[in-house]
């Protein structure tokens, strides 16, 4: 069961006052807490932002309440990132000329370097079978337990260098190692 009540109750609010913070009616808050019915992912994360505690211990998954980002919410911001299109532009230094990363020719990248159809409409089923790799990435796997909040931008950001660095050679990586080595 999930803990929407007892969060609600702790923090002395109304069904009123929670269902004004996230934008839905107070039915459906309560329905929500009886069970009758189940947020959507982007209503679960409005709701652990107002309660300031993260979407696992909402839903009654975990039993530590500020810590981390569920992977299906870190999917749900990769699914966002390709559908958006988010770009996210850097300062760079020879021998790099491109000065923006793109989430989608990122993704794009990966899929066509792996041979991996990208379908129509992606989902989250999609991004878990084909890019679970991501968590191997230390910073990708810290959003799993930071007591840190996030922007969704910050998450894009985060999920997109992981899949721009997992996509290069090793040629191009031992470069990179060796220049910031000698940096």
């Amino acid at each position: 069961m999930n803990r929407i009540k007892e969060v609600r109750k702790k923090k002395g609010l109304s069904l009123q006052q929670v269902a004004d913070a996230v934008g839905v009616g107070n039915n459906t808050i309560s329905r929500y807490e009886t069970g009758k019915r189940e947020p959507k992912l982007e209503t679960w994360q409005a709701l652990a932002n107002f309660f300031d505690v993260t979407v696992p211990y909402l839903q009654g998954i975990d039993d530590k309440p500020n810590t981390g980002y569920s992977k299906d919410y870190i999917y749900k911001q990769l699914d966002d990132a390709y559908k958006e299109p988010y770009t996210k532009d850097y300062e760079v230094e020879p021998p790099f000329t491109n000065p923006v990363l793109s989430a989608k020719e990122e993704i794009e990248k990966y899929c066509e370097q792996n041979k991996i159809s990208i379908p129509k409409d992606t989902d989250l089923d999609f991004w878990k079978t084909n890019f679970n790799f991501i968590f191997k990435d230390k910073s990708v796997n810290r959003l799993l337990t930071t007591k840190d909040r996030y922007s969704n931008d910050d998450i894009k950001e985060i999920i997109i260098n992981a899949i721009y660095w997992y996509g290069l050679s090793p040629e191009t990586k031992r470069a990179l190692n060796l220049m910031k080595h000698n940096s």
